[in-house]
């Protein structure tokens, strides 16, 4: 086969996956934006400073509801710590909002069936609670809020566009939805403009996903990939944990990749094993390395340590856990 041939047929696949799962991307991009529209994880998130021993629940649902991946979660979490917002419960929210939305959760349900869903649902909660309630025990041990950052950040509002930290600094007041909210002030528009945003940033994962596993399968031995996803021992399980680490693998780039693997219409039709896909689906959005990036630049070393604890070995203990269940899926 040559190479025009080869390039064919990696687009073809990559359009055809792609097309097929268009659908329930738009129901998943629908509950956000109208979630986004009327601002429910907003209040939810106001409300965090003012439930004291429940806001760690608390944050771990708006995590479970929140739209947002690592990467954008991070600097809200930091808005939140200057505000007053302990954090026992910044670290629940920052576990748990990667691992689950809206969007990921319509995805999983349809590309690997609704079990799939409600354990990754379980696994976002169980985690952020976990994360939650160790840092609160770990409090005493300099993990309270006025010795976590590096520096003492500046004053000011993360949405002005003069705020001198610029790593924290959002550019949310240019994105299209806010400019028709202060043209219009009209909430269909605003919703219309939030469901084209949330289509092209949960599309541009899902294809992310789709085009990494077109291509893994075309390029590496199948054997290779049917040993680690469907792998019964743990060392599948450590492998994958291990090396999604760095990786940036938001939740909807981690289902679209594995549904191309299981599926027997457009993949090889993998038997997904259960402490795998926990690996897979868990370990790989949780932990990124801009994330990181930012963790370092902001936190002292302790705080990042903590976070990769609790992300790393949480993981492990979902997967191996699940691996023990007496049942299958």
């Amino acid at each position: 086969m040559d190479f025009i041939e080869i390039v064919k047929e990696l687009f073809l696949g990559i359009w055809n996956e792609f097309i097929y799962i268009l659908p329930f991307i738009a129901i998943g991009v629908l509950l956000e934006a109208t979630i986004r529209t009327l601002k429910w994880h907003v209040k939810i998130r106001h409300a965090l400073t003012k439930f004291g021993g429940w806001a760690i629940i608390l944050a771990t649902i708006l995590g479970t509801v929140s739209p947002l991946c690592a990467c954008a979660t991070l600097p809200l979490v930091i808005s939140l710590l200057l505000a007053g917002l302990p954090l026992a419960p910044a670290m629940a929210l920052l576990v748990a909002s990667p691992l689950m939305s809206p969007a990921g959760y319509t995805l999983l349900n349809w590309e690997l069936g609704a079990v799939w869903a409600n354990i990754v649902l379980f696994s976002a909660i169980a985690l952020g609670l976990f994360a939650g309630y160790l840092t609160h025990l770990l409090r005493p041990y300099g993990f309270s809020e006025d010795v976590i950052f590096r520096k003492q950040l500046p004053e000011g509002n993360f949405h002005d566009p003069d705020y001198p930290v610029e790593e924290l600094r959002c550019d949310c007041g240019q994105q299209l939805s806010h400019r028709v909210d202060r043209c219009t002030h009209n909430k269909f528009y605003v919703f219309l403009a939030k469901f084209w945003e949330g289509t092209l940033k949960i599309g541009k994962f899902a294809l992310i996903g789709i085009t990494v596993e077109v291509i893994a399968l075309q390029f590496i031995p199948n054997e290779w990939i049917s040993m680690l996803l469907e792998g019964t021992g743990i060392m599948p399980i450590f492998a994958l944990t291990f090396a999604t680490i760095p990786l940036h693998m938001p939740q909807v780039t981690a289902a679209a990749m594995l549904y191309g693997f299981v599926s027997p219409e457009f993949g090889e039709g993998i038997e997904l094993s259960k402490g795998a896909g926990i690996a897979l689906l868990v370990g790989g959005p949780v932990t990124a390395l801009p994330v990181m990036a930012l963790f370092i630049s902001m936190f002292r070393k302790r705080v990042l340590a903590l976070y990769l604890a609790v992300c790393v070995s949480g993981t492990l203990i979902l997967a191996l856990g699940y691996r023990w269940l007496p049942f299958n899926f």
